[in-house]
C-alpha cells in the first residue's frame, strides 16, 4: 500500500468516525508528515480529571519552562454543549509535562494561579510564562503574574505591574525585550471590543504599562499577533479578530497592521487575513505562520462544520500571503501556542463553538519551510 493510499484510508476512517460520533472531529491519527511540510503529531492528550476523560479547555495560558510544557487555567462546558443548556466552567488547574523522553508524564496541580482564569495572553520568557489579563464568569482581570519553577515545583509570582485596565481576549507578543498587548474587552457584563495598545519594558518594569497610539482601524478582540522583521526593524503585527459591541453588533475583521516601535507608527497591510481567534508564530527572518482560525461566524450547533485547518504564510518582505498546507488534525482556536525552537504545540482549545479538544497538536517546522 502506498503512502498516499494509507493517508487516504486514514482520512476516510476519520470521516466515518466523525459521522458516527455525531460530529466529534478528533481524528485518531498520531503522526503525519510530508517532505517540506510540517510534521504533525497528536499523540499528546490531556490527562483524565477525576477519573473522567478530559474534554479539553479553551483560553488556557501556556508555554515552556525549560523542557516542561505548562497549560494553566482555561474554560469549558463539562456538562453539555452551550446550545443544549451547558454551563461554562473556569478552572484553576495546571497541567505540566516534560516533553523530553523518557519523562513524558502529566502532572496536575490545583490552586497555583491567583484565581480561575481563561482568555488571557501568554508570553514565554526565559524565567517562565508571563500570564496577562484574562477573565472568569463575572469579570475581566488586570492581573499579571509569572509561572516559574523552583525546586521542581511550579509557582506563581504576582510581583508584576497590573494592566491599566482589565482585559480578556486580547493578543500580545514579545519583541526587543518589550511586551505589546492589543485589543480585548474590559468587561464580561458589557462585552465590547477595545482599541487598547500597551507596552511593558521588561528592562524597566517599575514604569509599568505604557499607553501607545492605536492602529488605524476598528476595535477588536480575538485578534492574532506576532513579532517579525519589517525591513531592518523588528515590528509588531496585528491581524484579524472581530469588533463587537454591547448592543449585539458584531463584525468579522480580516485586516492587518504593522507597528514599528522605532517610528512609533502603524501601517496598513494590503492583504486579507481570515484568521480570527487562531494562532500565529514568526518563522525565519520574514515569515509569519497562521495556524487555523475562524473564517466565518456560524452559530453553535451539532451540525457546525468546525473551524479552518489551513496553515497560511505571510512574508513581511514581499507582503504576500499564501495557503501553505492543511493540518491533518482539527486546529483549535481561542487557545495559545507554546514553542521550542522550530517545534510548536497548540495547547488544547476550541474545535467547534463550545466544544474543546483534549489533544495537544504538535508541529515540527522544516528548515526549508
Amino acid at each position: 500500500m502506498s503512502n498516499t493510499t494509507k493517508i487516504g484510508f486514514i482520512v476516510l476512517t476519520c470521516l466515518l468516525s466523525t459521522l458516527k460520533s455525531g460530529g466529534n472531529i478528533n481524528c485518531p491519527l498520531s503522526d503525519h508528515s510530508e517532505k517540506g511540510k510540517i510534521k504533525w503529531n497528536n499523540s499528546l492528550i490531556l490527562p483524565p480529571v477525576e477519573n473522567e476523560a478530559n474534554i479539553g479547555i479553551a483560553g488556557a495560558f501556556s508555554g515552556f519552562i525549560g523542557d516542561c510544557l505548562i497549560i494553566a487555567g482555561g474554560a469549558n462546558f463539562p456538562d453539555n454543549t452551550p446550545w443544549n443548556g451547558g454551563h461554562k466552567t473556569w478552572w484553576n488547574t495546571i497541567y505540566a509535562i516534560n516533553t523530553v523522553p523518557p519523562k513524558v508524564q502529566w502532572n496536575m496541580k490545583q490552586n497555583i494561579l491567583p484565581e480561575a482564569l481563561a482568555y488571557g495572553v501568554s508570553i514565554q520568557l526565559p524565567e517562565g510564562i508571563l500570564c496577562i489579563g484574562g477573565c472568569d464568569s463575572t469579570k475581566c482581570s488586570d492581573q499579571v503574574f509569572l509561572l516559574y519553577q523552583e525546586n521542581e515545583q511550579i509557582k506563581a509570582s504576582t510581583d508584576w505591574p497590573t494592566l491599566p485596565t482589565p482585559l480578556a481576549n486580547a493578543t500580545g507578543a514579545l519583541l526587543d525585550n518589550k511586551i505589546y498587548i492589543a485589543g480585548g474587552q474590559e468587561s464580561m457584563e458589557k462585552q465590547e471590543a477595545t482599541s487598547h495598545f500597551y507596552v511593558l519594558d521588561l528592562a524597566n518594569r517599575k514604569k509599568g504599562w505604557q499607553i501607545l497610539p492605536t492602529w488605524p482601524g476598528p476595535s477588536r478582540g480575538y485578534a492574532v499577533s506576532a513579532a517579525q522583521t519589517n525591513g531592518s526593524d523588528l515590528c509588531f503585527y496585528l491581524f484579524s479578530g472581530r469588533d463587537y459591541k454591547t448592543d449585539g453588533y458584531i463584525r468579522m475583521l480580516t485586516d492587518g497592521y504593522v507597528y514599528n516601535p522605532q517610528l512609533n507608527a502603524w501601517k496598513v497591510l494590503d492583504q486579507v487575513f481570515p484568521v480570527m481567534a487562531g494562532t500565529a508564530l514568526a518563522h525565519g527572518t520574514d515569515q509569519i505562520l497562521f495556524l487555523g482560525g475562524v473564517p466565518k461566524l456560524i452559530p453553535g450547533s451539532d451540525r457546525h462544520p468546525g473551524f479552518d485547518n489551513t496553515v497560511r504564510v505571510y512574508q513581511t518582505t514581499s507582503h504576500k500571503l499564501k495557503k501553505k498546507e492543511l493540518s491533518p488534525y482539527p486546529i483549535a482556536v481561542t487557545t495559545n501556542i507554546a514553542r521550542k525552537k522550530n517545534t510548536f504545540y497548540i495547547t488544547s482549545g476550541e474545535i467547534k463553538p463550545g466544544i474543546r479538544t483534549p489533544y495537544i497538536i504538535k508541529g515540527e517546522i522544516p528548515s526549508e519551510y
